[in-house]
């Protein structure tokens, strides 16, 4: 694997272990289950993805770049800033999976020897099922639940 894979694999980590941090700032601001039980199994993945694209580094005689970076900082600061429910964390999931459906899409269009491509095309079809449940799930006006509804009445009434 060349050095221009590993660098593109390195940014997919990056980006990846950005989005586990943000999925921990939305989880915390959300109190429907169904959202919350999502979001942690799409925050599994992207830790699953880490994994593997780590150990595809690793094999290529390299180390992985998991640390945090400036856009990991902002991107971890917005979602909690935006996060003040499940509405707004949804919004925020929404915009923070556009991005990683972008850079995954990307990386499919470089040159990334066939395992590394595999891998890569994985994980773009779980960041494709990542947005497309988190479209419906504002399309569907989930925090509107009886669940999310009862959660928005409990929180009117500490106010």
């Amino acid at each position: 694997m060349n050095k221009t894979a590993v660098s593109k694999l390195n940014d997919l980590i990056q980006l990846d272990a950005d989005a586990v941090l943000a999925y921990q700032q939305a989880l915390d601001a959300c109190e429907v289950s169904e959202i919350r039980r999502k979001f942690k199994g799409f925050q599994d993945d992207h830790q699953q993805h880490i994994n593997d694209l780590a150990e595809l580094v690793r094999a290529n005689g390299e180390e992985p770049r998991i640390k945090r970076d400036l856009k990991g900082f902002l991107i971890e600061g917005f979602t909690a800033i935006a996060s003040q429910g499940d509405r707004s964390a949804l919004l925020s999931m929404l915009g923070n999976e556009e991005l990683t459906n972008r850079t995954y899409e990307a990386a499919l269009k470089t040159e990334l020897p066939d395992k590394a491509r595999a891998v890569v095309a994985r994980n773009r079809g779980d960041e494709a099922r990542h947005l497309a449940w988190i479209k419906e799930a504002i399309a569907g006006r989930l925090w509107e639940t009886k669940e999310g509804a009862a959660a928005v009445e409990q929180e009117e009434r500490r106010k």
